[in-house]
């Protein structure tokens, strides 16, 4: 049986005060993969979005409108995504940034299957009561997508304790 691999670009998830070791991690396989980066940041506010539309699918990838400060936040990530791969190779297919709306394992998800995406790269959550907690009560991104999408997830440990550059 032979299986073949999606088309697309590496998808990796991003967020204001993530470890930019998630992108650089994510920057390297996409040169490695001779693949484009894409970059996906899931706005705060808009987790309601999966309850509140009847077509899910289009509110979680396309959010209609961002208020001004959605735009700020995601000019901002843009910015540090910037500096964070300025210390890479260049990416020959370059790299962008998409703004999702919903829960942000799901409107992953679909992000990944919209752009037939090679893999996905997500980051460990924080060290932390209150991370603990989240991830008990909502459960991990990475855990989500490891059930929900047939690509490969790439899990890039990051390490809070050795001064990690953030994003944003």
């Amino acid at each position: 049986m032979s299986v073949t691999p999606a088309t697309g670009p590496v998808v990796v998830g991003v967020y204001p005060g993530q470890s930019a070791a998630v992108v650089a991690e994510a920057a390297l396989l996409a040169a490695e993969l001779d693949r484009p980066l894409l970059c996906g940041y899931v706005a705060l506010d808009s987790y309601l979005t999966e309850w509140e539309k009847a077509d899910k699918r289009q509110a979680s990838l396309h959010p209609g409108d961002l208020d001004s400060e959605d735009k700020q936040v995601a000019l901002e990530l843009a910015g540090a995504i910037t500096s964070a791969l300025e210390a890479l190779p260049k990416l020959d297919h370059g790299w962008s940034l998409r703004i999702l709306a919903g829960d942000p394992s799901q409107a992953l998800a679909r992000l990944v299957d919209e752009v037939d995406a090679r893999l996905v790269v997500v980051g460990t959550h924080a060290a932390g009561f209150s991370h603990a907690l989240e991830s008990w009560l909502a459960g991990s991104v990475a855990t989500h997508l490891t059930r929900s999408i047939q690509r490969p997830v790439v899990v890039v440990p990051v390490d809070r304790q050795r001064g990690s550059a953030e994003l944003g």
